[in-house]
């Protein structure tokens, strides 16, 4: 993972936590949804609830997440994460900038 990756991974993860903890419902039950409105800023807003549309950046919170095996909590999944950002165009070490 590069580094601008990591970022984008680890600003997406805080903002997911932050969602679910204020959200009044129990994360499990979350309707509530992201939209990532520019990934290299790391900008994001609610998109109330609504099911992940791919196509338009839109990602329900649970589907960002995996359940903790001890905590038995949704917390972020970071091969989630990764996998959206490499959807919205955060440059990956698998990634050739000199290609044309």
């Amino acid at each position: 993972m590069t580094d601008e990756t990591a970022e984008f991974v680890a600003a997406l993860g805080r903002y997911v936590c932050q969602a679910l903890a204020s959200s009044p419902e129990a994360p499990e039950y979350s309707h509530a949804a992201v939209e990532i409105v520019d990934a290299r800023n790391h900008l994001f807003r609610a998109a109330g609830n609504r099911p992940t549309d791919e196509t338009a950046n839109i990602y329900a919170l649970r589907d960002l997440c995996r359940t903790d095996e001890e905590t038995l909590e949704l917390r972020p999944d970071t091969g989630r994460l990764a996998a959206v950002a490499r959807n919205c165009g955060v440059p990956s070490l698998t990634e050739n900038p000199f290609r044309t």
